[in-house]
């Protein structure tokens, strides 16, 4: 009895240890003031500056996201809070839809996007983005190394955003 008293202690001990503390985004900026992109339920609509409407906790990172796994990603940000969205872009008749996921900043993280979302949509990503085919952008920031672990490569998304002319993201 005494051991299993002893392991429940550790194991309550260890359990803090390993999880990941945030600090909240304090505001935003669309880089292209004429882009608006509104939530599909109407909660709220962003364009120019602006402060985060709502936070997920997707916590994507580059050693367990990238690739075919970041595309199709969206479904998993949408149990953690992302939202779905329309994205209107200056010039293109028809909305985007979109799934959009505006995370905390990891404490451990450094750089300007632990600090502020900037979102940009290249001409690029939205040409991708037509025939039902999905873009993704996102802005990531890296995480200062540790005693133990050498963090440098890490790469963490303050937000992503999926797109596409069709509603895929169902």
């Amino acid at each position: 009895m005494k051991y299993i008293f002893t392991l429940l202690i550790t194991l309550l001990l260890f359990t803090g240890c390993g999880s990941t503390y945030t600090t909240p985004i304090p505001k935003g900026k669309i880089e292209n003031k004429d882009i608006v992109i509104t939530a599909r339920d109407g909660s709220f609509e962003i364009s120019g500056e602006f402060e985060p409407p709502f936070i997920s906790r997707v916590h994507y990172h580059s050693y367990n996201k990238s690739g075919t796994k970041l595309i199709k990603g969206y479904s998993r940000a949408l149990d953690f809070n992302a939202k779905h969205v329309m994205i209107k872009i200056p010039n293109i008749e028809k909305e985007f839809y979109g799934v959009l996921a505006l995370d905390n900043a990891d404490n451990r993280g450094i750089g300007a996007g632990t600090k502020s979302y900037k979102i940009i949509i290249p001409q690029a990503y939205i040409n991708a983005a037509r025939d039902g085919k999905i873009s993704v952008i996102y802005e990531y920031y890296h995480l200062k190394n540790d005693e133990l672990t050498d963090l440098s490569e890490v790469k963490k998304y303050s937000w992503i955003l999926w797109f596409s002319d069709e509603d895929v993201f169902n």
